[in-house]
């Protein structure tokens, strides 16, 4: 009779089981998977725009790619400083690097995306061989190091670009001194 009891019990708890992994296999086949892989896709999208652009801009200095990867509406900070609100203001401001850093070069050390936002880590290295602003050229090799966050539209151009660097390395690296102030 126990043993009856057992074989019952085990098939009732076979058959529970069966019905339980059936529902669960049901349940998350029915889950609609589409608005992840579609915000892969997007993120995926973003991060190639990215890496075309510093490629293309940065590395190669074309300022006529500057209509293929922003958006008329683009915004540029760096070090919290608004430096560009147009793509005249931004192939102005891009231009001032490339001016006094001609073999400029940048280098992606890390990159994430989330959403329509792309954040990367870079190196950038060059020679002061030209103007930069109003300094002139040392011949002195830079190497610095920053971050950038990058926002995209829906159409993958950039909308927001927003940069943070040490400038202080990067003129102490040109070869200029921060002197202490005077104090009456």
């Amino acid at each position: 009779m126990l043993l009856t009891l057992a074989v019952k019990l085990s098939n009732s708890m076979y058959k529970f089981s069966l019905i339980a992994i059936f529902v669960a296999v049901m349940l998350f086949s029915c889950v609609n998977r589409e608005p992840e892989s579609a915000l892969e896709d997007v993120e995926l999208i973003n991060r190639s725009n990215l890496n075309s652009f510093l490629e293309k801009i940065w590395n190669e200095k074309d300022l006529s790619a500057i209509d293929s990867f922003f958006s008329d509406s683009l915004t540029r900070q760096v070090n919290s400083v608004n430096l560009a609100s147009n793509k005249n203001e931004l192939t102005a401001n891009l231009q001032v690097y490339f001016t006094g850093f001609p073999d400029l070069k940048i280098k992606i050390d890390n990159m994430a995306s989330e959403g329509q936002q792309v954040y990367i880590s870079w190196t950038l290295t060059g020679t002061n061989t030209g103007v930069f602003g109003e300094l002139q050229p040392t011949g002195k090799k830079i190497k610095i190091s920053g971050i950038s966050r990058t926002d995209f539209n829906e159409a993958g151009k950039i909308i927001h670009e927003e940069v943070f660097y040490n400038e202080l390395s990067l003129l102490q690296q040109m070869g200029h001194t921060l002197n202490p102030p005077i104090l009456e």
